[in-house]
Order: structure tokens, then C-alpha cells, then sequence
């Protein structure tokens, strides 16, 4: 029993003093942040887990936390906190309009009614539309591929086929 406490001692004074744990979290949410990055000198030595934790070495000099969508902060190695929270620096776009001339336009894209999503559509030919060109389907065959509900299909069938002769 000794033995163990010994062994825990040693391992949490000699991990206490390699490494730290520091956890990321955004400034306005205090959700977890994912993929903070801590570069010393241009290299990454540790970055966020999606819990928002970091191991980081212990290391000397200026240390900067680098996000996407937030803004970056410096620390040096010695002062940086347990938890840091970054600011979001998501930007909002002007509105943009486009003028064009309908006459113009060659191809209408086709209507989709989102209220059915799973309707049956007419299949697309490959080369244009129309009965213009090859149809997917037929490359497919070509090739080889054949779709998994065809293979499961075939394979039903199969099974019922042998079911039957018994």
C-alpha cells in the first residue's frame, strides 16, 4: 500500500512540474473552445481538445493562443492562467445586391419543393439534359458500379430463392 502512495507522489510531482493543464473557453458562452492553438516561436506545442483543455510543456517565452473566429492573445510562459477566455471576432458583411439581365440567363436552375424532401426526381443525363448525352446510369454500368440497394435487392431475391427450393 506503501508502494502506491509512493508511486502516485512521484507521478503527480513529476507530471506537476513537466506540463499543465489549461482549459479554453469562449468569453460570451463559456462553452469550451476547440482547436486553440499555443504557439511559442512559430511552432505549435499544444492545442484545445473538444472539451476545451490543453496540455501544455513547460517551456519559457512569449506564448500565443491562436483561434479561429477569435481574437489571439499573448502571455508569457510563466503568467498564463489556469482558463483563459478568448473574445469571438466574427465580423457581419455588408448586404450585397446583384443586378443581371433575365433575358440572359440560358439554364433555369430546377424548382425543388423543400417540403418534400425525399421525392423521387427524374434522373439528371450526364452530358446535358434533355436526352442530350450519356446517362449516369449507364456509365455506372459500364464500370462496373452498382448501386447498395441494388446489391441488396439482389441479394433478398437470392436468399428467397434459395428459401423457395426447400
Amino acid at each position: 500500500m506503501r508502494f502506491i502512495i509512493v508511486l502516485l507522489l512521484i507521478f503527480v510531482s513529476t507530471s506537476t512540474h513537466a506540463q499543465r493543464m489549461i482549459s479554453v473557453i469562449d468569453h460570451d458562452t463559456r462553452k469550451p473552445i476547440w482547436r486553440a492553438y499555443f504557439i511559442l516561436d512559430g511552432d505549435t506545442i499544444a492545442y484545445t481538445s473538444p472539451e476545451g483543455i490543453a496540455i501544455l510543456p513547460k517551456v519559457s517565452g512569449i506564448i500565443q493562443i491562436v483561434c479561429l473566429d477569435y481574437k489571439s492573445v499573448t502571455f508569457n510562459s510563466d503568467s498564463i492562467p489556469d482558463v483563459i477566455h478568448l473574445k469571438s471576432e466574427l465580423e457581419q458583411l455588408e448586404e450585397i445586391t446583384v443586378i443581371g439581365d433575365k433575358d440572359k440567363v440560358k439554364h433555369k436552375p430546377e424548382k425543388w419543393d423543400h417540403n418534400e424532401p425525399f421525392k423521387a426526381r427524374k434522373p439528371r443525363d450526364w452530358l446535358g439534359e434533355g436526352g442530350a448525352g450519356i446517362g449516369i446510369d449507364v456509365i455506372f454500368r459500364a464500370v462496373g458500379y452498382r448501386p447498395a440497394s441494388e446489391k441488396r435487392r439482389n441479394r433478398v431475391k437470392k436468399n428467397l430463392e434459395e428459401y423457395d427450393k426447400k
